[in-house]
């Protein structure tokens, strides 16, 4: 009755036919995340050899998901906030099986030693007075919020990627349903290639992409 998520009533959330554990700290997962899982296995095949990081894991629930569907790649989790990451934890420990391997820091600054043929995240994406954040004040601020224009965090991500993403490596970014024309813009400011977006369950525009040109990794 007063709005609180009922997978933080259960502690439990599936999300790729995964049984997940969640709790208040965590954002609850959504069923058009999927689609970065989707989009990703699309692109499996075009990766460069490298692992896979997954930036502000949460749950774990795009990393594990990722995980159980390319058992060969190594798949990094990184998460700053220790609540989130006591949740990711024991949900890597249940259904991880050691191809994950979980970070804390903040975004790519934990994981510089990696060379990535994939990066992909769902980071926070609300400005600061989104009309709807109010819905949403039992799940995590700092998982929903990026700053004044909600942009904030994409254009940390895009520029950081260039400094770990190995050649042809590519980046998925989950965004609002209003953002594709500002997130693609942002990918080709940083000289991406093969920058597009992808449509959600509910057709909005929801994930976008682009690939690091070879030799222009820095």
């Amino acid at each position: 009755m007063s709005g609180e998520p009922i997978a933080y009533l259960t502690g439990a959330k599936e999300f790729w036919s995964l049984p997940l554990e969640v709790a208040p700290g965590v954002l609850v997962p959504r069923p058009d995340t999927e689609t970065l899982v989707e989009k990703a296995l699309a692109l499996e095949a075009q990766l460069p050899k490298g692992c896979i990081i997954e930036l502000g894991t949460g749950s774990g629930a795009i990393a594990l998901a990722l995980a159980q569907e390319m058992p060969d790649r190594l798949i990094v989790a990184v998460e700053r906030h220790p609540e989130a990451l006591a949740v990711a934890a024991n949900n890597i420990q249940r259904l991880g099986h050691g191809r994950v391997h979980l970070h804390q820091g903040s975004w790519l600054d934990a994981v510089q030693s990696h060379s990535a043929a994939l990066i992909i995240s769902n980071p926070p994406y609300l400005a600061t007075d989104d009309e709807h954040l109010p819905s949403l004040s039992h799940e995590p601020y700092t998982a929903l919020v990026s700053g004044p224009s909600g942009l904030e965090d994409f254009e940390h991500i895009i520029e950081a990627s260039l400094r770990v993403g190995v050649d042809g490596a590519h980046l998925l970014l989950e965004h609002g349903y209003q953002q594709g024309a500002d997130v693609r813009s942002l990918f080709a400011s940083y000289n991406y290639q093969s920058i597009d977006t992808d449509r959600d369950l509910a057709n909005h525009e929801r994930i976008s992409y682009g690939q690091i040109p070879k030799s222009a990794a820095i």
